[in-house]
């Protein structure tokens, strides 16, 4: 497969395609759009047309500044996609999206074609120079964030899951010893290709010799602590993690329930099913986590051992991987274009590597650097674990 941070041509355009066919197959399939007002999801139609905004915004209203109102601006006045106002999700608050009259499905399809074919337009006679196709590549890569995101929208609701999703089950291997020395993190520049802000400059860390494990810890591990009355253990719950666990009042994960036969039962979108001890432990938090490991006698791993370990290990289509990192800029860091990617999120989320069995392949890189606050458990994450 062709290096997905280096598309061009038609290469980009097919992979622009691609991203909007899972778009619309993953949200025009349901019969209904509504759905409440939560933190972490978006109202469906907002979402939708907030794609297309994204994309003509960066790829066609070029070029670009920071005004004194604090928020960016465009040269060039909006086509399809309007207003800025409502659909920049740096302006826009997050309850206030459903506040907004729903677009109606027939309009947001017609946009959503429109934008594309001018995207697409505006792609060709661009050639392979990095710098001209920063912007498509970007509409690309955060099209396909929000796919994912349609995805754990439906999970988190009960929906049916999308066509074509399934959770890989995990193949036992044993840990992976990891020699410790200096090694490099990040992107170093300057690198062909398309890089996320976060992810440069390159340094060079120190890291002691650890095992690792070399997949993610599955349900059936998880079972275990569940079973041991490890969410009733306050030492495995410190600081912020208790004051969690007193509010969420829970004895195991939040979807999952006791089997009347004995057992647990996991809910997998809009179905409750019985728990496979050999796939990987999903919706799981930081905390939660965090928690499995004290009791294990482990450690979640810093985002510097995942990355330096992951050319051995299993990753990229079960969960997403929790680290013990706070969301941190690198030594030397500067904001891209797009300065709300990472720049407001530093310090307030933590850290999580990999990939889930909703990313598209192309977003999977052991450099991409994916960050959450800790009390998420409605993103498709679970954790590997680190000896001490």
């Amino acid at each position: 497969m062709a290096d997905a941070r280096s598309l061009a041509g038609g290469a980009l355009a097919d992979a622009l395609r691609d991203a909007r066919a899972r778009t619309l197959a993953w949200t025009f399939d349901l019969e209904s759009w509504d759905l409440p007002c939560r933190p972490g999801v978006n109202p469906t139609a907002w979402e939708l047309a907030h794609v297309a905004w994204f994309a003509e915004f960066w790829t066609l209203r070029g070029p670009h500044w920071l005004g004194g109102d604090g928020y960016l601006h465009a040269a060039r006045a909006a086509r399809l996609a309007a207003p800025d106002v409502e659909l920049d999700s740096a302006r826009l608050p997050h309850d206030a999206r459903w506040l907004l009259a729903p677009r109606e499905r027939g309009a947001l399809a017609a946009l959503l074609a429109a934008q594309l074919d001018a995207v697409l337009a505006a792609l060709q006679g661009l050639g392979d120079d990095d710098a001209a196709l920063y912007f498509h590549r970007l509409a690309l890569f955060h099209e396909d964030m929000h796919a994912e995101a349609f995805a754990w929208t439906r999970a988190a609701l009960g929906w049916p899951a999308p066509a074509g999703v399934a959770l890989p089950r995990c193949v036992p291997r044993a840990p992976l010893s990891c020699a410790g020395g200096e090694v490099t993190i990040g992107r170093p520049a300057p690198r062909p290709g398309f890089a996320f802000d976060n992810e440069g400059d390159a340094q060079a860390v120190r890291l002691a010799t650890y095992e690792i494990d070399a997949t993610p810890v599955s349900a059936g591990r998880y079972a275990e602590f569940v079973d041991a009355g490890g969410y009733d253990e306050p030492a495995y719950w410190p600081g912020a993690a208790g004051a969690w666990r007193a509010t969420a009042g829970r004895s195991q994960p939040e979807r999952w329930r006791r089997a009347a036969a004995g057992g647990w039962e996991v809910r997998w979108f809009d179905r409750w099913q019985p728990l496979d001890p050999d796939q990987p432990v999903i919706h799981v938090n930081a905390w939660e986590a965090e928690a499995w490991c004290r009791w294990a006698g482990r450690r979640l791993p810093s985002a510097a051992e995942w990355e330096a370990a992951a050319p051995t290990l299993d990753w990229g289509r079960g969960v997403w991987e929790w680290t013990a990192d706070d969301f941190q800029p690198y030594p030397g860091f500067a904001p891209g274009p797009y300065r709300d990617y990472s720049q407001p999120w530093f310090g307030s989320h933590r850290e999580l590597r990999g990939g889930a069995f909703a990313t598209a392949d192309r977003l999977l890189d052991p450099c991409y650097r994916n960050f959450f606050t800790p009390e998420r458990g409605d993103v498709f994450a679970g954790f590997r674990s680190v000896a001490y």
